[in-house]
């Protein structure tokens, strides 16, 4: 399977837990990329992933998404006449 990223987001009280941030580190083949105080952007396989955010309680996985920004220059359409 292909490794994809995904943002893991912590839905607790208080700070996320240090040993869930350390249980995701240690997973095989996961690379946490960034992390923020109550996310981490995780790139791994989306099986071995989904079976450790499932033990861990309140943490939700969705995919990261990227969006192409859309080109606001202005354009002539059609030469003056």
């Amino acid at each position: 399977m292909a490794r994809t990223r995904f943002v893991l987001r912590y839905r607790g009280e208080g700070a996320r837990p240090d040993a869930d941030v350390d249980r995701v580190r240690e997973l095989a083949d996961a690379v946490v990329v960034d992390s923020s105080p109550r996310m981490l952007l995780v790139e791994s396989e989306p099986e071995a992933l989904q079976d450790l955010v499932d033990a861990l309680p309140d943490w939700v996985m969705g995919p990261d998404r990227t969006y192409q920004v859309p080109d606001t220059r202005k354009r002539i359409e059609r030469p003056p006449g």
